[in-house]
């Protein structure tokens, strides 16, 4: 006995959960299916001792591709905004990125950055040039090179040294590192469970603590369905089309290297390289924090962003309490092994730096490690991404790792969703995609 669905989705991430959404809006009868016990992937949240802890994306860009899909859906979504969105910390100082000078900075600089990319041939950067040797070539200044290290490290979870120039130019002059962005109530889960809800009442289902394992095809090498693992027990679907939210190297696997072209699988593996992230959790009945919302470090030498989650609108600690985080990303942040337990007590110093009194009044809930292949902060660092198509005509790809060519977040893995969702309705309308009938 089968269970038929016109679309399964492979990961509750932001690229699975605003497919299946689209798909969903569409009439597809849409099957998600998550390993996990929640949906949000790296954009999700989870209880701690009281405390609702994100697991790894917290802020959602007012207006990007996350809150362009939920109001497709008809579900906008609602976003508390700190009085300060934003501040730069340059040393004991904190420059406000959304008023006065700053404000016109920021619509600024991205213009006159277009038209030096444009107009000056020896501004661009050359082929393969990373952010560090495109600097020192105008800087050799320390703290301009910490700076833009940070800012870095915030969008993209990559050092200067492992981004190319030509990608980091791109987004901060035409992509969304100037965006406006907000925090959500209940954390960052609550911009899925909505969808997940929406995919139900069309008809679809939502399949937490499952894995897909492996696939079935078609005489011509389309996927027909798909085993899936729950607990102990073992289920198959029936299909007519895959979207993975998994990562190019994970779908690859699922499809087995002998069912897709000679040396695909391979290119997948050396092509994969995710990005590491670290990030400490803590809260205080003290006030520690200067700021209101969101903070990127300038001169920290570990330290890339920290946020206060600490308002009574967002609901994520107990009263009496303030919630913080504070994020890094190992140096080199790529594959190679890190010390741990280094990468978090230099960390920790840049926390007292900035939080005064942490020493004596904080308490560390957590600390998240996303790295590696299994769980990976970035499937890929913006610039090397892959395709969100695959060899086989009706899988796709979406989320981290085939993120549109200079852009990062969940933003980016939204828009993955959209433009796969678009070539599905091109390709297989649900009027002829149920019209077909496939064997197992």
């Amino acid at each position: 006995m089968f269970n038929e669905f016109d679309a399964l989705v492979i990961g509750a991430g932001a690229g699975g959960m605003s497919t299946a959404a689209r798909l969903a809006k569409e009439d597809y009868r849409v099957l998600v299916v998550e390993s996990l016990d929640r949906v949000g992937g790296r954009a999700s949240t989870r209880g701690v001792d009281g405390f609702l802890l994100n697991t790894g994306g917290f802020a959602i860009e007012r207006g990007g591709m996350v809150d362009q899909t939920r109001s497709d859906i008809g579900l906008p979504l609602e976003m508390f905004v700190p009085s300060i969105e934003t501040v730069l910390l340059w040393g004991e100082k904190q420059i406000k990125l959304s008023s006065g000078i700053t404000s016109i900075a920021r619509n600024t600089v991205p213009r006159l950055l277009r038209v030096l990319t444009k107009l000056v041939p020896y501004f661009r950067p050359k082929p393969g040039e990373m952010v560090t040797e495109w600097l020192n070539r105008f800087t050799k200044n320390r703290n301009i090179h910490q700076l833009i290290d940070n800012v870095n490290c915030s969008f993209f979870a990559a050092t200067n040294h492992e981004l190319h120039a030509d990608v980091f130019l791109h987004y901060i002059s035409v992509g969304s590192s100037f965006k406006k962005i907000g925090f959500i109530p209940g954390g960052t889960i609550e911009v899925w469970k909505p969808m997940g809800e929406f995919v139900k009442k069309k008809g679809g289902e939502v399949w937490l603590n499952s894995k897909v394992v492996g696939f079935s095809y078609n005489g011509d090498g389309s996927i027909n369905g798909a085993v899936i693992n729950q607990g102990e027990n073992e289920v198959k679907i029936r299909c007519k089309l895959v979207v993975s939210n998994a990562g190019p190297l994970a779908t690859a696997k699922i499809a087995g290297a002998n069912n897709l072209p000679a040396g695909y699988y391979d290119d997948v593996v050396a092509k994969t390289d995710p990005a590491a992230i670290i990030t400490i959790h803590f809260a205080s009945q003290k006030d520690i924090c200067p700021f209101p919302g969101l903070a990127v470090g300038a001169l920290t030498p570990q330290l890339s962003y920290c946020a206060n989650f600490s308002a009574p609108e967002l609901g994520r600690c107990p009263p009496g309490w303030n919630l913080y985080i504070a994020a890094c990303s190992p140096r080199p942040s790529t594959r190679g092994d890190f010390d741990l337990d280094k990468e978090v007590e230099l960390l920790k110093a840049d926390i007292r730096t900035i939080f005064k009194g942490f020493d004596e009044h904080a308490e560390i809930l957590d600390v998240d490690v996303t790295a590696g292949l299994e769980w990976p902060a970035q499937r890929a660092i913006t610039g090397y991404d892959l395709p969100i198509e695959t060899p086989i005509k009706n899988l796709w790809n979406v989320g981290d790792g085939v993120k549109p060519w200079g852009d990062a977040g969940t933003a980016s893995c939204a828009e993955t969703g959209r433009l796969a969702v678009n070539q599905i309705l091109e390709k297989y309308p649900l009027s002829s995609l149920r019209a077909e009938v496939s064997s197992l």
